[in-house]
């Protein structure tokens, strides 16, 4: 039976921003180079896994409307996801066009699949997540499905524009709306959560990269190398989550000449494993993608709170005898390292090439990494409790893997991947020796 099948509409609606005292603060938010860096991307779509065992009635009755009325509470503070994106003359940034009228699509959901299973961490369809999530309408930026699960659970899905937001800011807006659906309003709590900031003058722009980073996205405009990355339509699609908890990081923190993060120790492992995985090729060298907050590194530099996208392309090379060897994942972590390392000598060297980098990344189906630990992904409470899983969906049309702290082990990572199932199987068996082989 077609996952599809098990899902049941009960509404599609709009959800508009609550009333504000005062005017719409920017009636036009130009993109940045930051935002066009993803502005072609495939959206990122979420899915948040929460236990709540309640009837299809008391969900209907209560936490529905509960639901609704704190995301437009929540839309008023974050006004320009509920808005447009639009492509003024050419040699013009795009950029996001709000108003008091604003909204954004909510569909409204009953599944009758396994909620267990669909939350566990083993091979599963990929497919029976796709019903969970909404598209993006023509021109928006965020759309919302609330899935029941009768007497097991609700799935939160968000599907969001990532011109509009990085993950910082999705972060910050889902705290904030989960925060106002557990309180009931949206009064003193959210003290604990600054407003948003959506002034562009925060991000300087002295290299004048969005000069350069329009005609780069002019000039590309029939390069497809992006759907190099897009495996979703492939047969047999799965997706699987793997732990590392403390123990196995430094385990493999051992095997490097130099102490590396666990990000890049995570990822070095993930990386060797997917290319033992994927066999033979003519290629001699083997690339990996990350990006890097630049909050902290402009100068002025950017408050926490700044709504829209604040990072930097990070480029990685290694032979591909090496990251295939015996120190595959070392190796891997090493290299890894060595570019974070360089980071502090400054983000922008190179910043010139980042839209071309990232679509010859995609060319070469290189892979790289969404989402991070530092967002705290695990932390958004809608008054449920924790998630009992978050999964970053969207990986299978990036070629990405995702990355999040562990909900289970404290200090632990969690790493998710879709691959087709007989890569998968070979991906894993390379994965679990990488993580026990002694050196």
């Amino acid at each position: 039976m077609s996952p599809f099948h098990k899902l049941k509409v009960v509404e599609n609606c709009r959800v508009a921003a609550a009333a504000s005292s005062s005017p719409t603060l920017c009636a036009s938010i130009p993109l940045t180079y930051f935002d066009l860096l993803f502005l072609n991307f495939p959206p990122v779509q979420r899915l948040f896994f929460y236990d709540l065992p309640v009837t299809k009635s008391h969900f209907l009755d209560s936490e529905l409307p509960n639901l609704k009325h704190s995301l437009s509470l929540a839309l008023r503070r974050f006004y320009p996801l509920a808005g447009s994106l639009i492509f003024p003359a050419e040699e013009k940034s795009p950029e996001i066009l709000c108003s008091d009228s604003d909204s954004i699509s909510l569909t409204v959901a009953v599944s009758s699949d396994d909620f267990q299973e669909l939350s566990a961490n083993h091979a599963r369809a990929a497919e029976r997540f796709r019903p969970l999530l909404q598209p993006l309408p023509a021109a928006a930026l965020l759309s919302v499905q609330v899935t029941l699960f009768a007497k097991a659970g609700i799935v939160i899905g968000t599907t969001v524009h990532h011109a509009a937001a990085d993950g910082s800011s999705y972060t910050h807006f889902m705290e904030t709306w989960a925060l106002i659906a557990k309180v009931g309003s949206d009064q003193p709590p959210l003290s604990l959560l600054p407003p948003p900031l959506f002034h562009r003058t925060l991000i300087s722009d002295a290299k004048d990269l969005t000069t350069t980073f329009l005609k780069d996205i002019e000039n590309l405009k029939s390069d497809d190398s992006l759907d190099k990355w897009d495996i979703s339509t492939r047969p047999n699609l799965v997706r699987a989550t793997f732990v590392l908890g403390p123990d196995e990081l430094h385990r493999l923190g051992q095997r490097t000449a130099t102490k590396c993060s666990p990000f890049a120790l995570a990822c070095g492992l993930v990386w060797a494993s997917l290319a033992r995985a994927r066999g033979g090729t003519s290629a001699k060298k083997e690339r990996f993608g990350f990006v890097t907050g630049c909050r902290a590194r402009l100068r002025p530099a950017v408050p926490n709170a700044y709504f829209g996208n604040c990072l930097g392309i990070c480029c990685v090379e290694i032979k591909r005898e090496e990251l295939i060897g015996r120190r595959g994942a070392a190796a891997g972590a090493e290299a890894i390292w060595v570019v974070i390392k360089g980071l502090e000598k400054g983000v922008f060297e190179g910043a010139e090439r980042w839209i071309r980098a990232v679509r010859e990344y995609a060319a070469s189906r290189a892979l790289t990494v969404a989402g991070s630990p530092k967002l705290g992904i695990y932390g958004v409470d809608f008054g449920w409790g924790r998630p009992r899983k978050v999964e970053l969906v969207s990986v299978e049309r990036t070629g990405a893997m995702s990355l999040a702290e562990s909900r289970e082990v404290e200090g632990g990572l969690e790493i998710g991947i879709a691959l087709p199932a007989n890569e998968m199987e070979d991906f894993v068996a390379c994965f679990v020796a990488g993580v026990a082989e002694d050196e």
